[in-house]
């Protein structure tokens, strides 16, 4: 057996081994957020994560894919110094399809944040980011449009598979245009008590090692109001016309699911 198998296989035999040994460790105690890069989904994870009751830091990269994945979260959080033996929930932030795409029905029983952002202001994040990053990844639009493309759509794909009293959906550019009021739906539709604010510590976890955002979020400790330009007013994008025609056709679909009852 390769030293990689070996890993995953003490990982997964730990993930077994805490959910039997923590009740937080089970998808019913579990929040999410289901999102894709660049949609400001590290500030919505730091007020989350700031909360006493709700174990995590951001995104963890556990793959979604068995029982004991529940665990694994919590023996990731506790080498991360993410894990509060005492707080009843544990909080996962997902924007990779590799992670969820062969989730067990169980995962489906948490509760879910889903989070999109228009294409014309997140295809050049995206690049921007990966270059900043110096990593080899996402170098063109085209590149970062295929990921997104795909990651749109699968969230959409998801979203009916929760119940309705445990999913809500909502836009970037609406939590930035008022925050609060978007914690205080988050808070009501999911039964959150007491409520989310706005404000966040942010966590070295989230900062560092692909947990999330490595350069804006220790700058704040709130989710900052401001408004992002329309699509009509982004630059274009460098895309063939019928890819930037599906990225923004998968969005309005996503955007349409929020507004449903």
């Amino acid at each position: 057996m390769s030293g990689l198998a070996l890993r995953e296989s003490g990982k997964r035999g730990l993930g077994w081994l805490a959910g039997r040994a923590f009740a937080q460790c089970s998808y019913a105690n579990c929040l999410f957020v289901l999102a894709h890069m660049r949609c400001g989904s590290t500030a919505l994870s730091n007020v989350i994560c700031s909360r006493p009751d709700i174990s995590g830091y951001g995104e963890t990269h556990v793959r979604h894919d068995g029982p004991d994945a529940p665990g694994r979260l919590a023996v990731n959080g506790l080498r991360r110094g993410g894990w509060r033996v005492s707080a009843p929930y544990q909080f996962d932030k997902i924007l990779h399809s590799r992670l969820d795409r062969t989730a067990p029905p169980a995962f489906y029983d948490a509760r879910a944040i889903f989070v999109v952002r228009q294409p014309e202001a997140t295809i050049p994040s995206i690049v921007r980011l990966f270059a900043k990053l110096g990593r080899n990844e996402y170098r063109t639009q085209a590149e970062a449009a295929d990921y997104y493309i795909e990651r749109v759509g699968a969230l959409a794909a998801m979203w009916h598979r929760f119940p309705a009293e445990r999913r809500i959906g909502l836009t970037h550019g609406a939590l930035l245009a008022d925050p609060d009021a978007q914690l205080a739906r988050i808070s009501r539709a999911l039964a959150i008590d007491p409520p989310l604010e706005n404000t966040y510590r942010s966590h070295a976890a989230s900062r560092r090692g692909g947990g999330g955002d490595p350069y804006v979020s220790a700058r704040h400790s709130r989710i900052e109001p401001s408004l992002e330009p329309v699509a009509a007013n982004a630059p274009p994008l460098d895309l063939p016309p019928a890819t930037a025609d599906e990225a923004r056709r998968v969005f309005e679909q996503v955007a349409a699911l929020f507004q449903q009852p």
